[in-house]
């Protein structure tokens, strides 16, 4: 019989939660990583991708609670990576409508900021990644979860029946022709009525004795 260990399904849920916390964990800390220490506009995102790495961490601890405790942590998981990479997409898109300040020695107008440098450009890309991918990462551990059996059993129904399914009685053999010639005699004789016995006719009766002569008188 094929089924799944409920061991091996707690394992793969765990440990999915955890990478996901992990991955965007990377994402958090990876716009200030790549700048060098140097100041960098999207080092921001370190609070909701933070959160969301909290999130995860929990679901990976409180899955076992029941299906919508996980699906609430990993609801808040994402609406904060979300948030996250909007956050970060937003100064891109400032700078854009707003403008940038003009290359050195030209002096910056007030209000324009910098473009983005290589570095706040590979943060932006590789926390984007991060966040995306631990949104996939932490859905495969939920479905791992939903699709586990009620009960912790963890078993699938197999592909074979363990036994052969039972067969049907045969149907009898069909009778040969002098059977059932026989046979419809027999149904017949026994069918039609018989015949009643004829009452018993009366006797007949003797003839009357004829008078006998007087002799004649003297």
């Amino acid at each position: 019989m094929i089924g799944t260990d409920p061991g091996d399904t707690d394992q793969r849920v765990k440990w999915a939660f955890w990478a996901a916390a992990g991955v965007v964990a990377i994402g958090a800390v990876a716009p200030i990583a790549l700048t060098a220490g140097g100041h960098s506009r999207l080092a921001n995102v370190i609070i909701p991708f933070g959160l969301a790495a909290i999130a995860f961490g929990a679901d990976a601890f409180m899955y076992r609670q029941g299906r919508p405790v996980a699906v609430s942590l990993y609801f808040v998981a994402g609406l904060a990576i979300v948030y996250g990479i909007l956050t970060m997409l937003a100064v891109p898109l400032r700078l854009a409508v707003i403008g940038t300040c003009p290359p050195a020695p030209a002096h910056c107008p007030v209000g324009f900021e910098q473009p983005l440098t290589s570095g706040e450009n590979s943060g932006l890309g590789v926390a984007t990644f991060c966040g995306v991918l631990a949104i996939f990462v932490g859905f495969y551990g939920l479905l791992v979860l939903y699709r586990r059996r009620p009960g912790g059993t963890g078993t699938q129904p197999a592909l074979w029946p363990s036994q052969p399914p039972a067969k049907a009685p045969e149907p009898p053999a069909a009778a040969t022709p002098a059977a059932a010639e026989a046979s419809a005699a027999a149904t017949k004789a026994t069918d039609e009525p018989k015949e009643l016995p004829a009452p018993d006719e009366p006797a007949e009766l003797p003839a009357p004795e004829e008078p006998k002569e007087l002799p004649p008188p003297v």
